[in-house]
């Protein structure tokens, strides 16, 4: 399969694109193939070696939408997504052709979504909902997003809409 790895930290020119084995299964994960995946601020810090947990050889990416190609007979075949977790920073990421996921964390894809936009909605939309229900953000209520120009930011403020709140947003 194909994959973008780095061996040392830097800018995007340590990125290699390079030819490797499949990933190995056991019995607790699945083989998917990554249809798409997205490129998050995240992915850059961890290339430049800002996430000070990464381990080296690495191929970076943390969002994806793929096929379930190996692993439980219930997922062959399934339209899948996925985010976070010790993705592309302590185990293999989601910049290659495959990735082995953990079963438990498998997900299935919302039909209306296509592979790309499912894959561009993994970290920054979970970090918006996670800040808005830690926040116990209601319908009515006014919320102010500072940073609402950015991914984090962006997914909060159509959160928050959906939810039937007031958005104030900030740069």
């Amino acid at each position: 399969m194909r994959a973008i790895r780095f061996e040392v930290f830097g800018d995007p020119s340590v990125l290699e694109l390079v030819e490797l084995a499949a990933p190995a299964l056991d019995a607790g994960t699945a083989l998917v193939r990554v249809m798409a995946a997205s490129i998050n601020p995240s992915d850059v810090k961890n290339v430049a070696g800002t996430m000070k947990q990464t381990t080296l050889p690495r191929i970076p990416g943390r969002d994806f939408a793929g096929v379930v190609e190996a692993g439980p007979a219930q997922w062959i075949g399934a339209e899948v997504w996925g985010t976070g977790g010790d993705v592309g920073i302590t185990r293999d990421g989601t910049h290659a052709e495959m990735i082995a996921v953990p079963t438990a964390s498998l997900r299935r894809k919302p039909g209306p979504l296509s592979f790309d936009e499912a894959a561009s909605v993994g970290v920054n939309y979970m970090a918006a909902w996670l800040g808005i229900e830690a926040a116990g953000l209601k319908a009515g209520e006014t919320v102010l997003l500072i940073g609402a120009g950015g991914g984090v930011g962006s997914a909060a403020a159509q959160i928050a809409r959906r939810l039937g709140a007031r958005v104030i947003g900030a740069e």
